[in-house]
């Protein structure tokens, strides 16, 4: 038998048993899927995963991948990805701080114009120091008004497809606007008196003057907290938050959160209180415009590069932040006032030009919380593959995705997985629905997109994430096993 007969059957054997390998454990990886998805739980025809093989997209599992369902918070992957293509990673918002009239001495003859540009971060801890450095820079006096500039915005203060009379009290429910600071929410801080009986002490962080404390709250004996706030309606006058209920003697702090009604009302006049507390007085009013107020500048704070954002945005899942995006994307590439509308037709065209499969996609938001949204397996892992992809973005694309199962914020899932740090992902849930979609590096170094989608699914928070935790668990054992 002659050596290139010998190596020539040698390098047919190896190929073979390759092959067979190859076969088998890709068999053990649809196995695996295929038995997660028998759960009793699941509803089949509102479940659909998709996984590719990255960078060339190749399907590696499909099942109901066409079928457009509600996506949750996943589609606030759609929102960093469009943010980052048309904003870019180094996009900083900006707030100017300017006054109309003279400035003569330490007056301004004139009114102090704050031009507000839909800044998601900004908070009571850029206002403050804003507001000393003013009294720092020779301001001891406003003979006019202070007048907030929101033209960057339009004036819907919520997403048009969401339901305002679902609309609640917490955190996640906040409203828009282009001056806004804390996420829009207000902090009610509780702890219990010295004695039994007393009134607990209730403060607001910040403490804005028209917002006021209805105390009715006690220090009982034992016993669980049964501390509850609610937050009355914002119809221009004092605006009260009621403190019920009871704390016992030497229980820890409650902090609650509770979202404010008139975003645009508290972020005024919580600066104009810093304001006046650092020192400088404004003789007029507060006046919250619609139309471009122009001036000379005293002052721009700009915010956190994009990218930074984003890794928050996805972090916390904050719905607030998407939406506030969305508008300024609008803004900032058709002109003001940014609209929903016209944002989320730019995120349409976006997946369009980057060749994301829509058919059934609705987009109805930038956070996922409405339920008229709809999104499809394979459009999500279209997405995925191709923002991986992309040099100029792709790094923070990436980046802005949590790192699943690692030492960090929010890292408790998967810790325990074979692939823990090994995950990039995005959670979603609503009621009845649970999704995640990211990548996932295989044990052998492959790199895989995912996106799973439960809809109308029994299975609880829980075991809606066990069976997610089990699919993302089988593509790092057994993708790409040659």
């Amino acid at each position: 038998m002659s050596n290139l007969f010998q190596q020539s059957l040698f390098l047919q054997v190896c190929l073979c048993l390759t092959i067979t390998a190859h076969a088998q454990i890709n068999s053990l990886l649809t196995q695996e899927i295929d038995e997660a998805l028998k759960s009793k739980c699941l509803e089949p025809s509102k479940t659909a995963v998709s996984i590719v093989e990255i960078p060339n997209g190749k399907p590696l599992y499909t099942h109901n991948v066409n079928e457009p369902l509600l996506p949750a918070s996943i589609l606030k992957i759609v929102t960093t990805a469009a943010a980052l293509h048309y904003l870019g990673p180094e996009y900083r918002f900006a707030t100017q701080f300017l006054h109309t009239g003279q400035k003569v001495g330490k007056v301004i003859r004139g009114d102090l114009v704050v031009w507000a540009g839909g800044d998601p971060k900004l908070s009571s801890d850029q206002l403050w120091p804003i507001a000393t450095r003013m009294k720092a820079s020779g301001i001891d006096e406003i003979i006019g008004n202070l007048v907030i500039d929101t033209h960057f915005f339009d004036n819907y203060d919520i997403a048009p497809s969401w339901n305002e009379e679902d609309a609640t009290q917490r955190a996640y429910d906040a409203k828009l606007g282009a001056f806004s600071i804390n996420f829009n929410t207000i902090a009610i801080h509780v702890l219990p008196g010295p004695s039994i009986g007393d009134p607990l002490n209730v403060w607001l962080e910040p403490a804005p003057r028209y917002i006021r404390i209805n105390n009715a709250g006690k220090t009982v004996r034992g016993g669980k907290s049964t501390i509850s706030v609610y937050r009355g309606e914002d119809q221009g006058g004092d605006v009260e938050m009621a403190v019920r209920g009871g704390l016992s003697p030497g229980a820890k702090e409650r902090v609650i959160y509770l979202n404010v009604d008139n975003p645009q009302r508290y972020a005024a006049e919580t600066f104009r209180a810093f304001l006046e507390q650092a020192g400088v007085k404004i003789q007029g009013t507060t006046q919250i415009v619609s139309t471009p107020v122009g001036g000379n500048e005293l002052y721009e704070y700009t915010s956190p590069p994009l990218s930074l954002i984003l890794k928050d945005l996805n972090t916390y899942s904050n719905n607030f932040t998407a939406e506030q995006i969305i508008k300024t994307i609008a803004a900032e590439r058709y002109g003001t006032p940014g609209t929903h509308a016209e944002g989320l037709r730019l995120v349409t065209d976006f997946l369009r030009i980057s060749k994301v499969t829509l058919d059934g996609v609705i987009l109805a938001d930038g956070s996922g919380l409405s339920r008229k949204n709809r999104f499809t397996a394979k459009a999500m892992t279209d997405l995925l593959t191709v923002m991986y992809s992309r040099f100029d973005v792709g790094p923070d694309f990436l980046a802005s995705l949590r790192v699943m199962g690692a030492y960090g914020v929010l890292s408790h899932r998967l810790k325990e997985s074979p692939a823990h740090g090994q995950i990039r992902a995005k959670t979603g849930t609503l009621s009845g629905v649970s999704t995640l979609a990211g990548y996932v590096a295989s044990a052998r170094g492959k790199i895989f997109a995912y996106a799973l989608f439960e809809n109308q699914n029994r299975c609880g928070y829980n075991g809606a994430d066990r069976i997610e935790d089990r699919i993302v668990n089988a593509i790092h054992l057994y993708g790409g096993g040659e």
